[in-house]
């Protein structure tokens, strides 16, 4: 009797610790970070910062297949937050279903529309938008997933 007591909660333990595993802290890349991720992978990086009102860093990265990218280091995490919700807004999603992830340090938003692939992610007071050929989506997802974004 005494080790079916025991069993739920070594149980409970063991199912928690697993479910841990694999969780990573997201900590928001600064603007030289982003650049050298960028520049590595193909991109020309332009400093546009004093486009965007209020912010630390704003850049725009390009490559000759038209995809694009946006970094902006913000003031807070408020200022991000509305950035995000901006760039979110912005996107035509015509009748197709985007992808959401909404958490307080951390938001993720994801839609294709037709040839073209949008994905916008926020950590903290960071705010990474991208647009790509629909056709490079996996690339995307890979730089921004290797930087936790």
């Amino acid at each position: 009797m005494k080790q079916t007591k025991l069993f739920f909660p070594v149980l409970l333990v063991l199912i928690m610790a697993l479910a841990m595993v694999g969780c990573s802290a997201r900590t928001a890349v600064d603007a030289d970070d982003f650049k050298a991720l960028a520049e590595g992978a193909g991109f020309t990086v332009t400093d546009v910062t004093d486009q965007l009102l209020g912010s630390k860093s704003y850049l725009i990265a390009s490559n000759e297949n038209g995809n694009e990218l946006h970094y902006a280091a913000l003031a807070d995490d408020s200022s991000a937050l509305k950035l995000y919700n901006s760039f979110k807004s912005s996107i035509q999603t015509g009748n197709n279903k985007p992808s959401n992830v909404d958490s307080t340090p951390y938001a993720k938003y994801t839609v294709t529309n037709g040839e073209l692939y949008y994905r916008v992610s926020r950590v903290n007071n960071t705010v990474i938008y991208g647009k790509y050929q629909a056709t490079n989506q996996k690339a995307l997802d890979k730089l921004l997933d290797s930087i936790h974004y």
